[in-house]
């Protein structure tokens, strides 16, 4: 995957965030309970940072990658989560206790499931370019052109591109060129088949030069006069086109 500049991220990057400094917060507490020790005591609070700088380090990394949309971030969650179970399960040799090990059980379902709605948002179309920057963008056997269409400083302004990845919520486009900074609400027109295609979506990510735009749609009901974007997929779906068949 190519690293992107995300514009909007969305709630479960917030919610992983969350989780990991939780994770610091589980480790701490149990520690606490083993050791017969005061949460609340400012003495074992800054101890903690003796006993526990080797989990700091790798869960604050986790939270930056996670944040950048790292391509290691999915790996760093994983990693994290691991090292925060190990150590409980080491000091559950040492002294077994049942209210840790059910919090112990809850806290990796509750890993489990969120590794899984990030892995699913990192796969995304909008957030994944299918190609890089040493292809030359010549590999392509075939090219979906489109049109993006936006307001700019009260002017309509037409940017030509061509689809280099989709899904059902959003697509990744290669711009010809990028003159101008896009807004966040765009539309896209696509002519294929002899058809017209045209979708309202929204700006989440740009490449590193600015020409590549991963854009997320919302849910568009069926026009009589104009096709949207679900149609368009189940076109390209009955015909075989995939995006990964392009390079």
């Amino acid at each position: 995957m190519e690293q992107l500049k995300v514009k909007k991220k969305d709630i479960i990057v917030s919610n992983l965030i969350v989780f990991l400094f939780l994770s610091y917060l589980f480790l701490y507490l149990q520690y606490a309970f083993r050791h017969h020790l005061s949460p609340l005591s400012w003495a074992y609070f800054k101890k903690s940072f003796e006993l526990f700088w080797y989990i700091i380090i790798p869960l604050i990394t986790g939270i930056s990658f996670i944040w950048k949309h790292h391509r290691w971030a999915l790996s760093f969650f994983v990693f994290c989560v691991g090292i925060v179970s190990y150590k409980v399960i080491e000091g559950l040799f040492i002294e077994f206790n049942k209210i840790i090990v059910v919090s112990l059980f809850f806290y990796i379902v509750i890993s489990y499931f969120l590794y899984q709605l990030f892995k699913y948002y990192l796969n995304l179309a909008n957030l994944n370019a299918n190609y890089s920057p040493t292809d030359l963008f010549d590999p392509l056997l075939k090219k979906i052109s489109c049109t993006l269409t936006c307001v700019v400083n009260l002017q309509n302004e037409n940017l030509s591109g061509h689809l280099t990845n989709w899904d059902e919520e959003g697509c990744f486009i290669q711009m010809d060129s990028m003159p101008i900074e896009l807004p966040s609400k765009v539309s896209i027109i696509i002519q294929f088949k002899g058809r017209r295609f045209e979708q309202e979506g929204e700006v989440v990510a740009q490449s590193m030069d600015s020409l590549g735009v991963g854009i997320k749609f919302g849910i568009t009901p069926k026009g009589l006069n104009v096709f949207n974007w679900a149609e368009f997929i189940e076109l390209v779906h009955e015909l075989g086109f995939k995006p990964e068949r392009l390079r």
